[in-house]
């Protein structure tokens, strides 16, 4: 009988790691096993077993600082903010043995990076949970290098977070965006901005909810050599300072969200008999955004949504432009997709303006191809009061979230959504 675990011991670099050079993926050690597979992961620094190392899992996708989990006290200090472990999202905070061996639980199918860390080294390698299996894996600790750059501070930002996908570290740069990492592992890294925060709101049922705000700045691919500082890394489009002194009104086109670093800042909600499962997926040259619904009637609802922070001034809207599909294996057309602008704001706020909690949205069938959708403020139009539907002239002017509703009746749905645009809305760059 196999044991559901991967047995990982710490030891020298052999012929079993491969660098990952093909497609989007990060370069570095990678392996692939399944999850009833033992694999044994063998480290040494300067030759030696690397007993009690720090051992650090995290989903490839994992980006520290773009979510709301907690910190460890177990690391504070230790070389880097340390999340607290989470083995359903596949985020574990383990140690080595003195043999430098240990044991991993079960992991569900995906890709992950592990770390491991002692005072002055450092290692990270990527492993694959996949059908096929190699028996042991062994990657060399090294001195680790540091990252030096900037990011470009969007307009009312003091600051933006700087994380390492697929790792722990993350920093806040200074007003002009500088930030460093002054210890990270030698490998092939990426380097993602955004603007990460949390806030709370009352529903339209007045209950209180947490939303999250996540703006992606972009990405950079960064290649780290030991003891050695990768300097000058530019996150992000720079303003065109001649261009804004000459002309004060262009006209502004937002790429409000590609999911090209997961659908991080992006939560679902649902009704009481409805069930919500959003993540990512490979589709159009990269990663779109997936989620996975059920309703059991037409009184029932799902979405994906993206807080914007704070009320934000849309009355100058074009339109919002966006790519979607749903199931290509469902060649009825049960399902459609809504896309509405939301005012969520708690009653203190909502009596000080005069405001009032609602949405203005509209319903589009759901093809089972790639399909461009636009919508425009006429859509927005009705005022139906249906399902908390006040209109746009009502909302126009305070939007505090966007959201996506997934439709269907009677069975299980999937959707996919990419490449949100948003056109005429200046404040959103």
């Amino acid at each position: 009988m196999k044991k559901w675990v991967w047995h990982i011991g710490l030891a020298v670099m052999s012929a079993f790691v491969a660098a990952c050079t093909n497609g989007d993926k990060v370069a570095g050690s990678s392996l692939e096993t399944e999850n009833s597979v033992a694999a044994v992961l063998t480290v040494k620094q300067d030759g030696s077993p690397a007993a009690r190392t720090k051992v650090f899992v995290r989903p490839s996708n994992f980006v520290a600082g773009a979510n709301n989990l907690s910190l460890s006290k177990d690391y504070k200090g230790y070389d880097s903010p340390v999340v607290e472990a989470d083995s359903a999202a596949g985020i574990l905070n383990l140690e080595t043995d003195d043999q430098g061996q240990l044991e991993l639980p079960r992991l569900k199918s995906g890709t992950y990076v592990v770390e491991v860390r002692e005072e002055s080294k450092k290692a990270i390698a990527r492993i694959m949970v996949t059908d096929s299996s190699y028996d042991s894996v062994s990657i060399e600790m090294t001195t680790p290098g540091s990252i030096s750059g900037r990011v470009y501070v969007p307009e009312r930002e003091s600051y933006v977070t700087v994380g390492i996908q697929g790792l722990d570290y993350f920093v806040d740069t200074d007003a002009d965006g500088n930030f460093e990492f002054k210890s990270v592992p030698q490998d092939t890294l990426n380097v993602v901005g955004f603007v990460y925060r949390v806030y709370k709101t009352v529903d339209l049922n007045g209950n209180p909810s947490t939303y999250t705000h996540h703006l992606s700045l972009g990405a950079r691919r960064v290649e780290v050599d030991s003891e050695k500082v990768s300097e000058n890394v530019v996150i992000g489009q720079p303003p065109s300072p001649d261009t804004v002194a000459k002309d004060t009104n262009i006209y502004p086109v937002v790429l409000f969200e590609d999911f090209e670093d997961s659908t991080s800042g992006w939560y679902t909600n649902v009704s009481k008999y409805a069930e919500a499962k959003l993540g990512t997926d490979e589709d159009r040259d990269g990663l779109v955004a997936h989620l996975e619904y059920s309703n059991d009637s037409n009184y029932n609802w799902v979405l994906m949504g993206r807080s914007l922070n704070g009320v934000v001034d849309m009355s100058s809207m074009d339109s919002v432009v966006f790519y979607a599909r749903g199931n290509k294996s469902r060649k009825d057309s049960s399902q459609w997709i809504s896309f509405s602008v939301d005012v969520l704001m708690d009653s203190v706020e909502l009596a000080k303006n005069g405001y009032e909690n609602g949405k203005a949205w509209v319903h589009m069938t759901l093809d089972t191809a790639w399909t461009r959708y636009v919508v425009t403020p006429k859509d927005l139009a009705d005022t139906a009061r249906i399902g908390g539907n006040i209109g746009w002239e009502n909302v126009k002017d305070h939007v505090t979230n966007l959201n996506f509703f997934g439709g269907g009746v009677g069975h299980d749905f999937e959707m996919w959504v990419d490449d949100v645009y948003i056109y005429g809305v200046k404040g959103l760059e």
